[in-house]
C-alpha cells in the first residue's frame, strides 16, 4: 500500500465516514496481478463511488482505494485505509453471496448454498454470515411457497422415508443430479432449462430392494426431446454412492409437469406398497397353515400311538 505523506492540508477522512457501502462490480484477475471492485457509498453523507484495486507485487500485495469525487486516497491515514479495506472486504463477501442467494431457484440449490456457507471460513464472510443466513432462509421460504402443494407434500414424505446413501439426504442427492444435468446442458449446448429435480421411485418411500436404482425425475423447459435428453443424461452411467442413477427428464409438452406426474408416482408407490403387504400377508397365512398342518399331524400321530397302546393293553 504505497502512500504519500502530503495530506496535512487536506480534509482527512476516516473509515467511519464512509457508509452504506454496496458492491456493484467484482473482477478477479489475480493471475494477471490484480483484482478490482466497484462500490456505491456515502462519504460524510454524500453519494459517491469507490474503486478498489488489489495488487500483487514481487514482495507481497497491496491495495489502492479511490473515490469518484474528491479522492480519498491521499486523505486517509494508513490505519484508516486498512480499516476501510476491512469494511470493503466484508462488503465483497456479502455482496457475492447476496447475489447468488437471490438467483437460487430450487431447494436443492439452497441446500448446496447452505453447505458452502457452512464450510467457508473466510474471516470477512463470518462478519456478514448472520445476514446471509437470514436471506437464505427467506429464499427457501419463497421457493417453498412457489412450489405447488403436490411437490411440497411429495418432498415431505420423501424426507421422512428416504434411506440416506453414504450419509447423503434426498435433497443433497437432488443437488448433485441437478449440477450434473446442468453440466451436460452446458457441455452439449442444449436448449434446456432445469425447473426442478426430485427423488422418486422406491427409494423415495424407503421401499427399495438391494440393488435398486436411484430414480430421479427432472422437469425442464426447452426444445430438446425427452428421449434425446434421457440418452445424454445416461451416457456416463452416473452413480452416487455406488448406486446407479436413473434420471427421467420430463417436460410440460410431452410427459407433463411434476404437478401432474408426481400423483401418478404416488399412486403407483401406494399400490406397490399394498401389493407387498398383501404378498406378505399371504406368505404369513401359508406359513401359519403349514404350522397348523404340522401340529395336526403331530397331534394325530400322538392320538394314534395312545390308541395303539390301549389296544395292546
Amino acid at each position: 500500500m504505497k502512500r504519500d505523506n502530503n495530506n496535512e492540508e487536506k480534509e482527512m477522512i476516516t473509515a467511519e465516514d464512509i457508509t452504506e457501502i454496496e458492491l456493484t462490480q467484482a473482477g478477479y484477475y489475480w493471475e494477471m496481478g490484480y483484482n478490482e471492485f466497484d462500490f456505491t457509498c456515502k462519504i460524510k453523507g454524500e453519494d459517491d463511488e469507490l474503486h478498489m484495486q488489489e495488487q500483487r507485487h514481487d514482495n507481497g500485495s497491496g491495495f489502492v482505494i479511490r473515490s469518484g469525487k474528491n479522492d480519498i486516497w491521499e486523505r486517509m491515514t494508513r490505519a484508516e485505509a486498512c480499516k476501510l479495506d476491512d469494511k470493503l472486504q466484508e462488503t465483497i463477501q456479502y455482496g457475492k453471496y447476496h447475489k447468488r442467494i437471490g438467483e437460487l431457484t430450487s431447494m436443492a440449490d439452497c441446500k448446496e448454498m447452505e453447505f458452502e456457507l457452512t464450510e467457508n471460513n473466510n474471516m470477512y464472510l463470518n462478519k456478514a454470515i448472520r445476514k446471509l443466513w437470514s436471506e437464505l432462509a427467506a429464499k427457501q421460504e419463497e421457493i417453498m411457497e412457489s412450489e405447488s402443494e403436490v411437490v411440497t407434500d411429495f418432498r415431505r414424505k420423501t424426507d421422512k422415508k428416504f434411506h440416506q446413501i453414504e450419509g447423503m439426504s434426498a435433497t443433497e442427492i437432488e443437488s448433485i443430479v441437478s449440477d450434473y444435468a446442468q453440466s451436460k446442458i452446458t457441455e452439449c449446448n442444449l436448449d434446456a432449462e432445469i425447473v426442478c429435480v426430485i427423488v422418486s421411485g422406491s427409494r423415495c418411500r424407503g421401499m427399495e430392494k438391494p440393488g435398486s436404482d436411484l430414480d430421479i425425475v427432472l422437469e425442464y423447459k426447452g426444445s430438446i426431446r425427452e428421449d434425446t435428453f434421457f440418452d445424454i443424461l445416461h451416457e456416463d452411467g452416473m452413480k452416487i454412492g455406488g448406486v446407479k442413477v436413473d434420471i427421467n427428464p420430463i417436460t410440460e409438452g410431452k410427459t407433463g409437469t411434476l404437478e401432474s406426474y408426481l400423483p401418478e408416482v404416488e399412486n403407483y408407490l401406494e399400490q406397490n406398497h399394498k401389493d407387498r403387504n398383501k404378498k406378505k400377508s399371504v406368505k404369513e397365512k401359508l406359513k401359519e397353515n403349514q404350522t397348523k398342518t404340522k401340529e395336526n399331524v403331530l397331534m394325530g400321530n400322538a392320538t394314534h400311538r395312545r390308541k395303539s397302546r390301549h389296544l395292546l393293553s
